[in-house]
């Protein structure tokens, strides 16, 4: 009761106790009819208690209704109260809901009574409610969910909780609503003219038993997207077992799996004020759930939210690692739900989805979606994702509605059975079929006085002046919105520049504390302008447009003003949790002159896309950050410069994003040299050496090695050492090569260095040159044995970056070899399995090239617009291989000429980059060519005979000698081993090559050479080339 104490005094002592009595029969009468019993009696009140001892579904609401029951009593017998005792009393009530202690507090034979945090909570709400008010936590809003009316009371800071507490008050309550009656909540009206869709979507749900199904929903804003979901849902029951949502955002296109993260949360129920150790919780019993309960599994779903988890539990495992498994866990607990009944999966407003659910989805959907699962998306047609047109997937288009069905709409809105034709002309012309449009252009006329609807008819006046119909939707919601109170339109302004969809007590940190943010959100609700969201505490604008519209009218000062507010207010209250929030703190911060948070968040939300495998995301989270440190490099520290860069040179370097690397070099290196040596300008150091050498700057990349392994050697500490000895062993395959009977030496000592770190990068990294450097030097059986060794490791630590490299190189060999039908079998391997961008590469590089030498068709293109990529990308050393073998197809084209000076231009490209092998390699590949001309191999036409007249006749004329001169610089090279491939084939050509000059004992000589050095390395295509050679030299 309000004012007790002093209703106490007036009473005098003979009159309080009847006066209590009264009160407390009313209070424990209405808490009994309602189902509650009354467990411990203050003298100003009462503690109520429902569910005990049998809990039912709807306790909470029915104390709400005990509430309510409890100041209607008052109300009735205020009258007879204030004749007797000269006080009319009025009640404050709370209601908390949860888990309470249910004890003889006061003896073994004392009544039972409950305690708990739950009583100490509803306690403290009772006091903050006002004298006849009824005053919910957040857990009770969510179990009477549309059941009842309220109003945000803002977040209140309550003795013995950590973080302030959002409240509710109850303002009425429902009478026959439903739980699941969110479209009251929306102001939703009937909804008219998609039957045929909605039908679509219902068949396509009765399917998915055999085989699961993606339905692509494409519209232009306002044609009902949304609303055709919402109704299809709203229409389910119990005929799907889960029903997931995930909601894409405009701001959100940088968040990692941004609408997975809802799916996650709400799958977990995971709420926003869930502290770290109850998320952990919550994240566990649903893993036991599914039977996918794993330290790691834990780890990778707190990882994803932004929270981090014992080093232990992801030991082993680099950003890599982690956003691969993170999206293997994601499927395998959706296929966990399949498997227990059907599930619809909605993704709102794909055209703003972050690369990593796009690539997340494509997958689902390229795989063939699993069985029970109905994946529903929604998108504008300015976007087409990549899964369009594939199996299972179809494409919903909706057009605009025609003039019958927003006549239909029109009179359903209003309530009539009729129109006037000159409304329904002015609705159906405006509109143009858009639903959405012609609902704001009813409201809008129905504002300024020109529709009036009165007993069941519509009286209607055409506009003109100052209250004539804006033309487009913009004109039509920015009227709306200037008609509002001004109070109601700063905080609708204030809701703009948050997002679609806001949360109520952020909100209120960040408008005038005068005001009254419940009663605002509520007028703005009855305006139609917003509606609380289903399940959650979160409002939503009615539209997307409608926030855009707001958002876009204010001043610039007055964007940033709220930007930095909202930045500042959800920085405090995430603190100690900043990384969950980071990406949201970068955009808002992003918005205003604040270089220091802007630069740190953006770091730290870089770093977290990177830490799920986010690449897109991070690199534009990071290259953001340099902008920003370039403008006023105040914003961070030297250290956290040198972190920063360091993190940006990983990502740049596993993505092979080499421009941007190299730029960045050029930014940071002075920076770095200023700061001297620590790990971080290492770490950097290794990362742009190994860029340089991609972009195939081998000498610039062997300056830069010895200053980090000169560094390295300075710090003394077993991580930069391992990172500067891989670096050099890269290096040296490339330029400046490690002599041949030194190599292995180098490789013992950067081996005993990684064991003393955890590196699955470095590990990977280390395996994949071992090979190449082997391969590199003409043994095969080395090269063989690595990449077994790189496929070993990644299927024992499930890793698939070694799997992809020892295929990529198995391929890579066979082309060498010229075994091309195995070569292409591996090369698909490798694409099948490679999920980094490094691996995928070397996949594709060796495929472009073994179609080639396969003569498939359509080769010789894909091999150009692979050389021509590679060139745009900076991608140098992918680009050797190809090169070579585009040639080979100009020549094979045709092209003899130009194939000729390509492969020359080439030699002369590899010699001035300092990779000498490749240019040796590329002096083979001309001999061959060389030998095929003189040969006569293949059937040449008269008019490509008269094209390439010239640069045949230089080859038949001085063509022998030219290989004479090639083969004998490719055996001075001391990078290759003297019994490996390279110096076995270059005896093969000259076999070949003296065979057609028919000097039998020189061919014998050269093939026998080269047959030997080849057979140590097993059976192969080019071994029964040399033998059939030989044995033809035998037989003439």
């Amino acid at each position: 009761m309000a004012g007790f104490t002093a209703a106490i005094e007036r009473l005098g002592e003979e009159k309080a106790l009847p006066f209590v009595r009264a009160i407390h029969d009313i209070l424990t009468g209405s808490v009994r009819d309602h189902g509650g019993s009354v467990r411990s009696y203050a003298g100003d009140g009462i503690m109520a208690v429902f569910g005990i001892p049998d809990s039912q579904e709807d306790d909470a609401l029915h104390a709400c209704r005990a509430a309510f029951a409890i100041h209607a009593a008052f109300a009735k017998a205020g009258d007879d109260f204030e004749a007797r005792y000269g006080e009319r009393p009025m009640i404050r009530a709370g209601i908390s809901s949860g888990m309470a202690v249910i004890a003889a507090v006061e003896g073994d034979n004392a009544a039972l009574t409950a305690v708990g945090d739950v009583v100490n909570l509803a306690s403290r709400l009772q006091s903050l409610a006002q004298p006849g008010g009824c005053v919910i936590c957040e857990t009770t809003r969510r179990l009477v969910e549309w059941l009842v009316d309220m109003s945000f009371e803002g977040e209140h800071e309550i003795k013995g909780r950590s973080k302030p507490q959002k409240l509710w008050r109850v303002i009425a309550i429902r009478d026959g609503a439903s739980r699941f009656d969110a479209s009251l909540g929306q102001g939703l009206t009937p909804y008219i003219g998609r039957q045929a869709e909605l039908l679509t979507l219902r068949a396509a749900l009765a399917e998915v038993r055999d085989g699961g199904r993606a339905i692509d929903i494409v519209a232009e804003p306002g044609l009902g997207k949304t609303r055709l979901v919402f109704e299809f849902v709203n229409g389910l029951g119990d005929s799907v077992n889960t029903i997931l949502t995930g909601h894409c955002a405009a701001n959100g296109g940088q968040t990692p799996f941004l609408p997975f993260l809802e799916v996650v949360r709400d799958a977990f129920r995971i709420r926003p004020e869930d502290e770290p150790g109850e998320i952990g919780l919550k994240i566990k019993a649903g893993l036991m759930a599914s039977e996918l309960d794993s330290l790691e599994h834990r780890a990778l779903l707190l990882n994803l939210l932004g929270l981090e988890a014992p080093d232990a539990w992801l030991a082993g495992l680099d950003g890599v690692l982690i956003g691969l498994r993170t999206r293997e866990l994601l499927l395998t607990l959706l296929n966990s739900a399949c498997r227990a009944g059907p599930v619809v999966m909605l993704i709102d407003d794909a055209h703003w989805i972050d690369s990593a659910s796009e690539e997340l989805l494509n997958t689902l959907i390229q795989d063939g979606v699993q069985p029970n699962l109905l994946i529903l998306l929604m998108r504008r047609p300015d976007y087409t994702p990549r899964w369009v047109g594939k199996p299972k997937v179809l494409t919903l288009s909706l057009e605009p509605l025609g003039p019958d069905d927003i006549r239909t709409l029109a009179e359903t809105r209003l309530g009539v059975k009729s129109l006037p034709d000159d409304l329904v002309q002015e609705v159906t012309e405006r509109a143009g079929g858009n639903p959405l449009f012609g609902e704001e252009i009813l409201r809008f006329l129905i504002d300024k006085g020109a529709l009036r609807v009165e007993a069941g008819k519509a009286d209607f006046a055409s506009v003109t002046g100052e209250s004539e119909l804006p033309v487009t939707m913009h004109g039509l919601l920015t009227a709306r919105t200037d008609a509002l109170l001004p109070q109601d339109r700063a905080m609708l302004e204030a809701a703009a520049v948050i997002g679609r969809r806001f949360d109520p007590g952020l909100l209120a940190l960040v408008v005038d504390s005068s005001a009254d943010v419940g009663a605002a959100l509520l007028r703005l609700q009855e305006q139609h302008l917003i509606y609380r969201e289903a399940k959650s505490s979160s409002y939503v604008f009615r539209h997307i447009l409608l926030r855009d519209s707001v958002y876009q009218r204010l001043l610039n000062a007055k964007q940033t003003e709220l930007h930095l507010k909202i930045a500042e207010a959800q920085e405090k209250r995430s603190e100690g949790r900043l990384a969950e929030v980071a990406d949201m703190l970068a955009y808002h911060y992003s918005h205003t002159d604040r270089v220091g948070p802007t630069f740190t968040f953006l770091v730290m939300a870089g770093k977290r896309s990177l830490g799920v495998f986010s690449l897109d995301e991070a690199e534009r989270y990071f290259s953001n950050a340099l902008e920003i440190y370039e403008r006023d490099p105040s914003c961070t520290s030297d250290e956290r410069f040198a972190g920063f860069v360091a993190t940006y040179g990983l990502c740049c370097n596993i993505s092979l994003r080499l421009t941007a690397m190299i730029a960045l070099a050029q930014k940071a290196l002075p920076i770095l040299a200023r700061i001297g040596d620590n790990h971080h300008h290492a770490l950097f150091l290794h990362h742009y050496a190994l860029c340089l050498v991609w972009a195939a700057r081998y000498l610039d990349a062997l300056r830069v090695r010895k200053e980090l392994s000169a560094m390295a050697a300075r710090l003394g500490n077993p991580l930069t050492s391992a990172y500067a000895l891989v670096a050099e062993l890269t290096v040296s395959t490339y330029c400046a090569p490690i002599p041949n009977d030194e190599y292995r030496t180098k490789c013992a000592e950067a081996e005993a260095e990684l064991a003393k770190i955890d590196d699955a990068y470095l590990t990977n990294l280390y395996f994949c040159i071992d090979a190449y450097d082997a391969m590199a030097r003409g043994r095969v059986a080395e090269a063989l044995a690595a990449a077994e060794r790189a496929i070993e490791f990644g299927s024992s630590t499930n890793d698939p970056r070694g799997q992809g490299f020892g295929l990529a190189m198995k391929a890579l060999v066979a082309v060498t070899c010229d075994d091309y039908e195995p070569a292409l079998d591996w090369t698909e391997q490798a694409i099948s399995v490679s999920r980094a961008e490094f691996e995928k590469t070397i996949a594709e590089t060796s495929k472009v090239s073994v179609l080639v030498a396969l003569n498939r068709p359509g080769a010789g293109e894909r091999i150009q617009r692979w050389v021509t990529g590679c060139e745009e990308r900076d991608w140098g050393l992918f680009a050797l291989g190809p090169e070579c073998w585009l040639a080979v197809a100009m020549v094979t084209a045709g092209r003899i000429d130009e194939g000729l000076r390509s492969i020359e231009t080439t030699i002369a490209h590899r010699e001035a980059e300092g990779f000498m092998a490749a240019a040796d390699w590329s002096r083979l590949y001309l001999c061959e060519i060389y030998l095929a001309i003189m040969s006569g191999e293949g059937e040449a036409s008269l008019s490509v005979l008269v094209r390439n007249f010239r640069a045949l006749a230089r080859v038949l004329l001085f063509g022998a000698g030219r290989i004479e001169a090639l083969v004998a610089q490719v055996k001075t090279n001391r990078q290759f081993d003297p019994e490996g491939h390279y110096i076995a084939r270059a005896e093969m050509i000259l076999g070949l090559l003296y065979k057609r000059k028919k000097q039998r004992a020189k061919a014998a000589m050269h093939l026998t050479e080269a047959r030997r050095i080849f057979q140590m390395g097993g059976p192969s295509a080019i071994l029964t080339r040399i033998e059939t050679a030989l044995a033809e030299v035998s037989a003439a």
